[in-house]
């Protein structure tokens, strides 16, 4: 099938009208890549699919799973009426949602009907996670759980080693391609199991909220049992900057209101360095990284928060 991906993490998203009018016919944009809720153009066949903009996050379908919708629904009937066509799809970097939003679309004919519980049951396992940036309480135990580790373990391995800050795109594709192979052997009956590891270190406690920096790739899930509905996630790049993800859990959080935190932080960094995100999730992760340490950043939030009397009831 003629569909050729591309991965771009130094770019900037794009607006809906730079992508419609910049990127090619029969284009899709996955993820982040055009900053704006999911939008359809049957006239010059561009499409973007999002679940950072628009409804709350806690409203909407993750990526992947908006992909699925529209395969079964006929997306790619559209774009290729002949078999023939090029398509297009775009992506800034990688994570579980743009893995298997990409998998969907290089293996349709597996995730185009909704017979295969091994299908559904990854498909509603990531869009649990990305609905609320993995904060979830969910029994380890679950063997979807342990299967969803192994499928995602060079993603995790890439992110906690640092080695995603270097935004190298040959290697993003190749994370997302490992992920991808993982993902087919699991559909195939093939998968293997990975114990969680689910290890943390705080490094600044908040009033309702942490900073953190995750050890483990379920970190987020421990976060998540012991009652924890707000925080900042925090990573050193080589260059000795900051990269931070600032998470709430819903928008019943209203006491850590993340987009006007990010806004406050967006005054004190630079351009390329600012928050960007949707009403639960911000995340600074496509630029150079903050200057401001974990503590300092904290200290910001600290203020911001008793400015406005935000406290958790």
């Amino acid at each position: 099938m003629p569909i050729e991906f591309h991965m771009e993490p130094t770019r900037r998203s794009l607006s809906w009208d730079e992508f419609r009018t910049q990127m090619p016919l029969r284009s899709i944009a996955i993820d982040g890549f055009v900053d704006h809720p999911p939008e359809y153009d049957f006239g010059s066949l561009h499409f973007n699919f999002d679940h950072h903009r628009g409804i709350p996050r806690t409203a909407m379908l993750c990526t992947a799973e908006q992909v699925r919708e529209a395969i079964h629904d006929g997306i790619l009937d559209l774009l290729m009426p002949t078999g023939q066509e090029v398509v297009h799809v775009w992506m800034l970097d990688n994570d579980p949602d743009v893995a298997l939003s990409k998998y969907a679309l290089e293996f349709p004919w597996n995730v185009r009907s909704r017979v295969s519980p091994a299908v559904n049951r990854l498909f509603g396992h990531v869009g649990l996670m990305d609905k609320r940036n993995g904060l979830v309480d969910i029994p380890s135990g679950l063997p979807i759980v342990g299967q969803v580790a192994w499928m995602f373990e060079p993603y995790w391995e890439y992110r906690l080693s640092g080695a995603i800050d270097r935004k190298i795109p040959a290697e993003h594709m190749r994370v997302v391609d490992d992920v991808c192979a993982r993902i087919n052997d699991y559909v195939a009956g093939r998968g293997q199991t990975r114990a969680i590891d689910d290890q943390y270190e705080t490094l600044y406690r908040g009033n309702g909220y942490e900073v953190v920096r995750e050890l483990g790739a379920h970190a987020r899930m421990k976060m998540a049992r012991r009652g924890l509905r707000a925080f900042v996630s925090a990573r050193q790049t080589p260059e000795g900057r900051w990269v931070y993800t600032l998470c709430r859990y819903a928008p019943f959080t209203f006491w850590f209101p993340v987009p006007e935190i990010a806004a406050h932080l967006n005054q004190d960094e630079d351009p390329d360095c600012q928050f960007g995100g949707g009403d639960i999730v911000y995340g600074n992760a496509r630029g150079r990284g903050s200057h401001r340490d974990p503590t300092q950043l904290a200290r910001a939030i600290d203020a911001y928060l008793m400015d406005r009397h935000l406290t958790p009831p």
